[in-house]
C-alpha cells in the first residue's frame, strides 16, 4: 500500500465505536441522556473532539504582555478610581501599591482583550469583532472578519486601509510586544454548526 493512501477507517479504527451503547451501564453513573456510551465509545469521543478541536480552534494570545508592552491606558471604574485616587492606570507602569492591589490586578485581567482590541484598531485602523471561536480555552475572541463574512468585510477593509497594510500593522505590534503569535485563518462557531462526532475527519 502506498503511504499516505490509509483509508479512514484504517488511520482512526476507533472511530467504529464512537455511538457504541452500553446494554448494561453502570446505574450510579447519570449520563444526562436516556441511553449510556461504553468506555470504548467514550474513550472514541474524545479523541475526535480532540482532532476536531486541531482542525478548527485558533491559537490563544498573551493579552496582559501585550496590554504592558505597549503600556495601554485604561480608564478605572468609579470605584476604583476613588480609591486609588487617580481616572487610569497603564498596564505597563503600574506603582507598588497598585500592582500589589488585588481588585485593581483583576480589573485589569478582565478589561485586557477590550484594551488589546482597541489598541489593535488604533494601530491597523480598522474595526476589529468579537467571535465565538471552536475552542476548548476560548469563549470569545476578536478578529478582522469570520467565515461568515469574509468576502465583505475583506473588500471593506481593501478599501480602506488595505487588507496587507491592516494585517502588517497587526503583525508588528504583537511582534514587538514579543508575544508568539501570528495571524491565523480559522473558524467562527457559528458557522460550524455541522461539526461535531458525525464530522469526517
Amino acid at each position: 500500500m502506498v503511504k499516505g493512501s490509509e483509508s479512514h477507517a484504517e488511520t482512526y479504527p476507533e472511530d467504529e465505536y464512537l455511538f457504541e451503547i452500553d446494554d448494561n451501564p453502570d446505574p450510579t453513573v447519570d449520563s444526562g441522556l436516556p441511553w449510556s456510551f461504553t468506555e470504548r465509545a467514550q474513550r472514541a469521543q474524545a479523541a475526535k473532539w480532540d482532532r476536531l478541536y486541531k482542525l478548527f480552534h485558533p491559537r490563544p494570545r498573551d493579552l496582559l504582555k501585550y496590554a504592558e508592552f505597549h503600556n495601554i491606558k485604561m480608564p478605572l471604574q468609579e470605584y476604583l478610581s476613588g480609591k486609588l485616587g487617580k481616572e487610569y492606570v497603564k498596564y505597563g507602569a503600574l506603582s507598588e501599591s497598585d500592582a500589589q492591589d488585588e481588585e485593581l490586578l483583576y480589573y485589569l485581567d478582565k478589561c485586557a482583550s477590550l484594551a488589546v482590541r482597541k489598541h489593535l484598531e488604533h494601530e491597523a485602523r480598522v474595526k476589529l469583532t468579537y467571535v465565538v471561536p471552536f475552542s476548548k480555552i476560548h469563549d470569545a475572541l476578536f478578529a478582522l472578519y469570520t467565515n461568515i463574512e469574509a468576502r465583505e468585510r475583506i473588500d471593506e477593509i481593501q478599501a480602506t486601509v488595505g487588507l496587507a497594510d491592516a494585517r502588517d500593522f497587526i503583525d508588528l505590534a504583537i511582534d514587538e510586544a514579543g508575544v508568539q503569535s501570528e495571524l491565523l485563518w480559522w473558524y467562527d462557531r457559528a458557522g460550524l454548526r455541522g461539526v461535531g462526532l458525525n464530522y469526517p475527519c
